[in-house]
């Protein structure tokens, strides 16, 4: 039986030549058809294609959830490999049958885990549910206030700078109206930035609803009277919950001793702590971080040491108090943000030692960290192998985005260890992806002449000439000039010939 083989191979007017192939892939024919009728024929040729296809996406998305789904009930977190595998499945999905793959109740478990990835900063669990939400925007998935309030949960719990009026705006457009959980995760974003303004407006408008307004809404209100240290409209608050007999929790209190910090009224958040702690209502390390990292704000050093007391040793150490960790570090103080990894309970020995370690050093190396400081992190333990795991991770992360770190932190390095040309290869590509042959040529020249490392022949293979230009001799000279030995420079184009199979002029080079 023959087998025919359609393939488009000329459009000409409102016709089509089709080519029709044997088994052999000989042609055999040529058959004109009209345009319509072509494509009639071909959409009902594929769709049992398309619909298998869309069945085993769909097949691959559920086992996906489900392996996701089951990491999350042992070890309660997600990594990021297995979102990043199934947004790009979903992605893959036709626009219009995502619905028919991954319903929406999954899509509001995988927006409420971008909170819950690790060895990820919040800037990158802000970047997967960014893309699982414009996937979803853009073919029309039918979104719920539900999803709106995991879109905003996500936002508020990594402190993303957005605006509210425009994502409500976006809400009322598609007809899609807040609820009470809504205006509670707006009022403690507005307060967590200290726009206390905004969130009184948010409570207004939910006593106009008649939406209920629970305790964590005037615990939000207190947070943020404290940002700007009005402890007077602090205190009031507190005593309106105590009228309507609310609960007053230690994130009530959480909220209070915040003000007092914000004021650098220790003895007053002392004597909070104490209260409390008579009366059962004891404070997370979170808690006691966001103080620190206030008072640090205010200069108050010497009082920071106080608060460290309160830190207790835990076996697991949570997100929210790594983030905090990295915004100390943010703003320049790598010494007391190591001091609070200690008393946290963070040590070399640590289950979690080295997802932290990483998630810190990723942090540096974004934020553009003096390297002096980012030296005194990686002396986090006095052990040897600690030290080269600190620097192999922090090499890691500058190769792939800071060169201006990365030359410092090899020179440091080559003192402890064995530095590779490999170690290079980044360098050079990403001057080749800028067409800089001068860079290029400045890097070759600082590994020959600052680490004595004489380049190898899959570097100028693979990173120097494919970026190179001109007549063969010019580059030659060029490079010989640079201190690559002429042997070297021949070998190097040969290699590069035979790999693009250009097996002649590899023959007759000289």
């Amino acid at each position: 039986m023959v087998n025919i083989l359609l393939k488009c191979v000329n459009h000409f007017q409102n016709h089509l030549k089709i080519t029709i192939l044997n088994e052999n892939k000989k042609m055999i024919h040529f058959v004109p058809c009209l345009r319509n009728k072509t494509f009639e024929m071909l959409e009902r040729d594929t769709m049992p294609i398309l619909y298998a296809a869309e069945n085993y996406r769909k097949q691959l998305i559920n086992e996906k959830f489900n392996s996701i789904c089951k990491h999350m009930q042992i070890h309660k977190c997600v990594q990021r490999t297995q979102m990043a595998s199934i947004i790009h499945l979903i992605n893959s999905v036709n626009g219009m049958h995502i619905a028919d793959v991954i319903d929406t109740d999954k899509i509001l478990l995988l927006l409420s885990w971008c909170n819950n990835l690790i060895e990820c900063l919040p800037v990158d669990k802000v970047k997967f549910g960014r893309s699982l939400w414009l996937i979803l925007d853009t073919c029309n998935f039918k979104m719920s206030t539900a999803h709106y309030n995991e879109l905003l949960e996500l936002y508020t719990r990594n402190e993303y700078d957005f605006s509210i009026m425009e994502l409500l705006m976006h809400m009322k457009c598609k007809q899609i109206y807040p609820n009470d959980i809504t205006y509670k995760i707006c009022i403690e974003y507005c307060c967590m930035k200290g726009n206390i303004d905004m969130a009184l407006m948010f409570v207004e408008n939910m006593r106009k609803l008649q939406l209920p307004i629970s305790e964590s809404v005037f615990n939000s209100l207190i947070l943020g009277y404290s940002q700007s240290g009005d402890i007077k409209n602090a205190n009031r608050m507190l005593n309106y919950m105590r009228q309507q007999k609310l609960k007053l929790t230690s994130e009530t209190y959480a909220a209070l001793i915040y003000t007092y910090a914000k004021l650098n009224n220790v003895a007053k958040i002392k004597e909070i702590i104490q209260h409390c702690n008579l009366n059962n209502m004891y404070f997370s390390n979170k808690n006691i971080l966001n103080v620190i990292y206030i008072l640090i704000g205010n200069n108050n050093i010497n009082d920071v040491h106080i608060m460290y007391q309160y830190l207790k040793k835990r076996n697991t150490i949570l997100n929210t108090e790594i983030e905090i960790i990295l915004k100390l570090i943010s703003i320049n103080h790598i010494h007391l943000a190591i001091k609070a990894l200690s008393c946290i309970g963070l040590h070399d020995k640590h289950p979690q030692f080295e997802n932290i370690l990483r998630l810190i050093l990723k942090h540096v190396v974004n934020n553009r960290i003096l390297i002096n400081d980012i030296i005194k992190l990686c002396a986090i333990s006095e052990d040897e192998t600690v030290f080269k795991k600190c620097f192999l991770i922090l090499l890691h992360y500058s190769l792939m985005k800071n060169d201006h770190l990365s030359i410092p932190l090899l020179r440091i390095f080559k003192s402890h260890y064995l530095i590779k040309p490999h170690y290079f290869w980044p360098l050079l590509l990403r001057q080749a992806t800028k067409y800089d042959l001068q860079g290029i040529l400045d890097i070759l020249k600082i590994m020959i002449n600052d680490f004595n490392i004489l380049p190898c022949i899959d570097t100028v293979t693979d990173y120097v000439l494919p970026f190179t230009f001109g007549k063969v001799s010019h580059t030659r000279n060029l490079l010989i000039k640079h201190n690559i030995s002429e042997t070297m420079i021949d070998n190097a184009y040969v290699l590069l010939l035979l790999r693009k199979k250009k097996i002649v002029e590899a023959a007759i080079y000289n």
